[in-house]
């Protein structure tokens, strides 16, 4: 089990090394998946190993209003059968209806604001 756990913390290290790559240059990428996990290790809250794997991307959700108010991974980047790395509108329609009725219907929530802080780009 703690082998597995190295190899999914260190693949989780990878695909979030890439992803902040991605971001920070604009380039498009192939859409990531997340790395195969055991039944077991499917019940890990993400933050567990993102805190060791992406301390940066734990440090900013943790410290926003999503992280101070809970808000899990899941619900904007859905389950291990439904990951999606980049959330779509109807994730964030969930909580925020009426803000979204304000913005653009052509742009993403993080088209204006910082991925997991959500403060003004």
């Amino acid at each position: 089990m703690k082998k597995s756990l190295l190899l999914v913390r260190g693949t989780v290290a990878a695909v979030a090394a890439a992803m902040v790559i991605c971001w920070s240059t604009g380039a498009a990428a192939k859409p990531a998946s997340h790395p195969q996990l055991d039944e077991q290790e499917m019940y890990i809250p993400c933050s567990q190993c993102h805190r060791e794997a992406t301390p940066e991307v734990y440090s900013q959700w943790y410290n926003s209003a999503h992280g101070i108010a809970m808000v899990k991974c899941y619900q904007c980047h859905g389950t291990f059968e439904t990951f999606r790395l980049t959330p779509d509108r109807s994730s964030c329609a969930s909580c925020h209806e009426k803000m979204l009725r304000k913005c653009p219907a052509d742009k993403a929530c993080w088209q204006c604001h910082r991925p997991h802080t959500f403060k003004r780009k």
